[in-house]
Formats: C-alpha cells, structure tokens, sequence
C-alpha cells in the first residue's frame, strides 16, 4: 500500500490531538509528506529514511541534528504494514519525553492505515459492481464472458429481476454534510436491500441510487413496495430526508434489464412529482407525458399557464383544487381561505387563462401544465 498524503495528513491530525508536538508524517523514500509545519512538506529527512530501512524505532538526539539532512530531534516510528515499512511518523521533542508514547502512536497509525486499506477495497468492490451494473443496464445482448463475470461477482443471471431507481431530495444541494449524509444513508439502503443476497444496489450518479431488485414473490407489492416503504419510512423517521422510487417492469431475461432500466426512469421522474413510490405499471397518462420533450413541455406551460405564472396564489389553488379531487370544501380548507375567496380565486383563474374550469378537457390540460411547470420551474 502506498501512504498517501491524504492519509497521511489524517495521521498528523490524529496524532496531534494526542500530543501537543511537532508531528510529520514521511514516505518510504524519506520525504515529507505531511506535517503540522507545512513548511517541511517536501523536504528530505535522513532519520526517516533510516526508520524505513531498519524497520524500527530511531531515535534523535540533538547530537544527531547536526549530522543527519532534514532532522530535528525526537523520535521516529516506523509504519509496518503486511510486514514492509511503508513510511513513518515523526515526533519532535526531548527523546526521553516523547518516546513514552511511541508504541501507542505507532500502534495508532497502523491502525488507521489498516482501516484505510479496508475500506479501499471495499470501494474497490463496488465500484467494480458499479462498472457491472452499468454495463447490464445498456446491453440488449448478454454473452458468456459477461454471465460469468456475474457468477464471479455473486450475482445470479438468470432470475426474475425489476430495476428500481431511488432519489433523495437533498441531492440539488452539493456540500460536504449532504456527501456525508448521503454515505449513511446509502449504508442503510444496503441494509435493507441486501438481506437478500441477489439484491444488488449501486450509487448511481449525486444522490440517485439503482437497486436490482430480485422478484421470490409472484408480485412486486410484496417483492418491491413492502421493502421499499419501509426504506422510505426508516430513513425518513431516523435522517429527516425523503427519497423517491421509481420501479421498473419485471423481466425474466438478463438481456431484458434495460427495458426494466428505462421504465424505471420514467416512474421516477413522475415519483418526483407525484408520489413517492411508483411503478412503471400502474402509469397511463403519466408515461405519455414523461416522452415529451422539454421544448414541448415549455410550450403547453405558457400557452395554458402564461398568465398565471406571476400570479401564486392562483397557481397555488389551481394546483390544490385539482389534487383535490375538485371539492371545493377541502380545498379552501387546505388553502386556510374562505369559499367564497376560493370561488373568486377559481373565476379569475378561468378568466385569466380562457379555460373553463366546468369542462373536463380544460381540467386534463390544466393537470398536465401543472406538471410541466413543477418539472422546469
């Protein structure tokens, strides 16, 4: 394994929450890869280099100062990892005063080189499922040498298989406590979904992850949605954020998960609008929709809504009175405003538009404007 600077400047962190000293952290060839004093980043260090070399604990005198390059005096650590020194860590100080600490700083940092080694093969794994699954979802062939590159990664070709997209709300917002976030949670999504061994979830791009679902049951409420839901409701309950679902028809063929892939990519980007979960099965009108192209979608919203865009407050009750079933006592009281408001709301509405709102075409095309501009607002 080789010490990175990254790493190795977590050691220099960690060590100086301990110790109030000068710490380094340097390389197999003796350069300085980390420090407190960034001023010696870069720089040659003789007594490092024999610490490599000897595989064990060197001492520095302030004799040594003067004849060893680069050194101050303290001691120096080496890092063994799978029985070869890869580096060292460095303290400066009264040798007599540091060295008393030097087996638990030693053990310390080879601790957290071999915590990093593990979680770099783990990455490792799934980012080598991660290149598997993308490839499975965009081949409309599956040949031998790809089948066994699934068998070798655990994964059962031939069973009945539904591909589910999942998206967190938080993902339009990129900083380090939404990545942070975003790792726990995905943790917990591996929980849920691969108690069962042929269940395979991979991140799929900021904050959106696609789950391989396999099917033991004869439908997808009690194969999918269960499981799914309860997801939603752990997450929800335990880390604040939403996600949605968007899942795909069942297939029985391999070569047959792209299909289940786009199908799932169009339930989810209605489950963004509409509802949490949704399955591609149950679409109708919304699939049609989710074809249309953005041009398109922009040209409805301003010639059905172009003269309410500025108006909220009417947007706002058109929106709520179609989700409403078109009852005009639980919409004014989602609204919190009187009936007789609500009723005056309605008029201007249809005046302003020129849709009636008494005629069931208008109220179809009034639904999928609405939608559109929530997609591109």
């Amino acid at each position: 394994m080789k010490l990175l600077s990254g790493l190795a400047q977590r050691i220099v962190n960690e060590v100086t929450d301990i110790l109030d000293e000068e710490v380094i952290v340097v390389n197999h060839s003796g350069i300085i890869i980390a420090a407190n004093d960034v001023n010696r980043v870069g720089n040659f260090h003789e007594g490092a280099q024999i610490a490599v070399k000897r595989k064990e604990k060197f001492v520095i005198t302030k004799e040594d100062v003067f004849n060893l390059k680069g050194v101050k005096a303290g001691i120096n650590l080496p890092i063994i990892f799978h029985n070869k020194a890869i580096g060292v860590i460095g303290i400066t100080g009264e040798p007599k005063d540091v060295e008393q600490f030097g087996e638990l700083i030693q053990r310390m940092t080879e601790l957290i080189i071999q915590q990093a080694h593990f979680h770099e093969k783990v990455e490792s794994k799934y980012r080598g499922l991660e290149t598997f699954v993308y490839e499975w979802l965009h081949l409309k062939q599956i040949d031998d040498d790809f089948r066994e590159r699934g068998e070798i990664l655990g994964i059962s070709m031939d069973m009945p298989r539904c591909c589910v997209l999942l998206e967190f709300s938080h993902h339009k917002q990129a900083n380090d406590e939404n990545e942070l976030l975003e790792r726990e949670t995905f943790e917990v999504l591996r929980e849920f979904f691969q108690k069962d061994a042929q269940d395979v979830i991979v991140q799929w791009g900021n904050g959106r992850f696609v789950l391989l679902k396999s099917i033991r049951h004869s439908n997808v409420e009690e194969s999918v949605v269960k499981t799914i839901k309860s997801a939603q409701a752990f997450i929800k309950d335990n880390y604040g954020i939403a996600f949605c679902a968007g899942i795909g028809t069942v297939v029985n063929e391999p070569a047959k998960l792209h299909v289940s892939y786009h199908h799932a990519k169009k339930a989810l980007r209605v489950s963004e609008e509409t509802n949490p979960l949704i399955c591609y099965d149950d679409l109708t009108l919304d699939v049609v929709l989710a074809e249309l192209n953005d041009e398109t979608r922009k040209e409805v919203v301003e010639k059905v809504l172009g003269n309410l865009i500025q108006e909220e407050d009417l947007l706002e009750t058109l929106e709520m009175y179609l989700h409403s079933d078109l009852s005009i006592k639980q919409t004014s009281k989602r609204l919190h405003i009187h009936i007789n408001t609500l009723h005056y709301r309605l008029k201007r509405i249809s005046e302003l538009t020129g849709y009636s709102l008494k005629k069931t075409g208008n109220l179809v095309t009034f639904y999928i404007a609405l939608s559109f501009w929530n997609e591109i607002r």
